[in-house]
């Protein structure tokens, strides 16, 4: 994803050198180099691929101090694109992008916020370097719920979901006192159901839940693992064989296939099919710089996602099972765009 605000000025060298312990493949423990990063300046709880890291250190900016505010409509399709460098979420009104949309609403006062998600009306935000996910009701400008994890002197979490039984999971790319990262799972009411560490020690991404408890998600290992997660009670993970060239976002189509974001696939990021592990049934190239996360929308097979190198947020066409993902609109972010999720109606 990006630089967390705090290190805007580290040159792209030493961005790209931290990052490149990644390429190899192999889990990644943060040492205690990584760990005083985390501290001191949030480095750690970056995931952008190096063509983000790179773009953004051609794009410096000071974070824009931006109101709060909600005009929005009460209902119908609403899309929330989380602004990581501004430390707020964006929301877009209607089915659609259109060129040069402003957002309706803005979330403001956030903490690096990184991965989305919406369960009945509501809107989850990872709160990276916050150390905690917040849940928004539609409207709302302030969180009416905090999710924390104190393990390990705190936990930073990447991405979130919701789980049909109101059981909110995220990942947690690192922590202030362990190695690794992991899943945080909390009943609805906020209360801490459990700490479950990476199996492969190193750091978690995005996740996604099915009807079934069953969590996928993917790691710097670059693999896409499953685990169950009944009531957030996860077991033992295992490895689907799956692979990308740089881990984004997952999320669950018609009919539960996985459908993986890879942020650096051939294409220009590509969103990737499997009906079945490990091998994909079909890869649509995006055309994009840095393309972090995604969100359906399954009523109008459309797809949206947050395109971190080149500071927008696309719409494309998407059917499932298919090879192409034509472009439909971007609209233009005052930061860097990391994670989308949409509001539409009839939705859980």
């Amino acid at each position: 994803m990006r630089i967390p605000t705090p290190i805007q000025a580290l040159s792209a060298a030493a961005a790209l050198a931290l990052l490149a312990g990644c390429s190899s493949g192999s889990a990644i423990a943060p040492g205690s180099q990584l760990q005083s990063h985390a501290r001191s300046m949030s480095h750690g709880s970056s995931m952008a691929n190096p063509v983000g890291q790179l773009k953004l250190s051609q794009h410096p900016s000071n974070a824009k101090h931006i109101a709060s505010y909600d005009s929005c409509p009460a209902s119908g399709t609403i899309e929330y694109v989380s602004d990581a460098s501004n430390g707020a979420v964006d929301i877009f009104a209607g089915a659609n992008f259109t060129s040069g949309e402003t957002p309706c609403g803005v979330i403001s006062g956030l903490s690096e916020p990184q991965g989305l998600a919406v369960s009945h009306h509501k809107l989850y935000v990872a709160n990276t370097t916050g150390l905690d996910v917040l849940r928004f009701p539609r409207g709302a400008t302030s969180p009416d719920m905090t999710y924390t994890d104190p393990s390990c002197s705190g936990q930073y979490p990447a991405d979130v979901t919701v789980a049909k039984d109101g059981t909110v999971l995220a990942t947690d790319i690192i922590s202030n006192a362990c190695s690794g990262g992991g899943i945080s799972t909390w009943t609805a009411g906020g209360t801490l159901v459990g700490t479950f560490p990476n199996a492969a020690g190193a750091n978690s991404y995005f996740l996604t839940i099915q009807k079934n408890n069953t969590v996928y998600y993917d790691d710097n290992t670059f693999s896409i693992y499953s685990v169950s997660c009944p009531a957030g009670a996860c077991g033992a993970a295992s490895s689907t064989g799956a692979t990308m060239a740089f881990p984004g976002g997952l999320r669950s189509a018609t009919g539960e296939d996985v459908v993986l974001d890879d942020q650096s696939a051939t294409g220009g990021g590509a969103l990737t099919t499997f009906e079945t592990f490990p091998g994909s049934s079909a890869s649509c190239p995006l055309g994009a710089s840095d393309p972090v996360s995604y969100d359906f929308n399954h009523h109008d097979k459309k797809a949206f996602f947050a395109d971190a190198g080149n500071f927008v947020a696309t719409e494309v066409k998407y059917n499932d099972g298919s090879n192409t993902c034509a472009a439909v609109a971007s609209v233009v972010m005052s930061g860097q765009p990391i994670g989308v999720a949409l509001d539409v109606p009839g939705g859980l």
